[in-house]
């Protein structure tokens, strides 16, 4: 053989060996041991709860709600910091008009003479 990329001896030589070239064919029954194969492995990965969740349209939903959920959670401890900051402020306003927070000298009210 020459090393020549296109000798046209070898193109001939290359093609004439493929003439009695078949389609591979599979064993009897092999697609169906196959499938019967995948379907136990997916039973047994994960139960009734993994195979729901593995579905897309069902993951995204449920994503989707608690991402919802977590939402309105937050805004409303977001509103309610407010009215308790609000109210903590008149409740603290409301103490000290009732008790007076003035510190009174103890040492001056009594003089003594030496």
């Amino acid at each position: 053989m020459s090393t020549k990329p296109n000798n046209p001896y070898e193109i001939d030589e290359v093609l004439s060996s493929l003439e009695g070239i078949q389609r591979a064919k599979a064993p009897a029954f092999f697609y169906t041991r196959l499938r019967g194969r995948m379907e136990r492995e997916l039973e047994n990965t994960g139960g009734p709860i993994v195979r729901l969740l593995a579905k897309p349209a069902l993951a995204l939903s449920l994503a989707a709600i608690i991402l919802v959920l977590n939402a309105t959670t937050i805004m409303k401890m977001w509103e309610q910091e407010k009215v308790v900051t609000n109210e903590s402020k008149q409740q603290q306003q409301l103490l000290a008009s009732d008790y007076s927070m003035g510190t009174y000298p103890v040492y001056d009210e009594t003089p003594v003479a030496p």
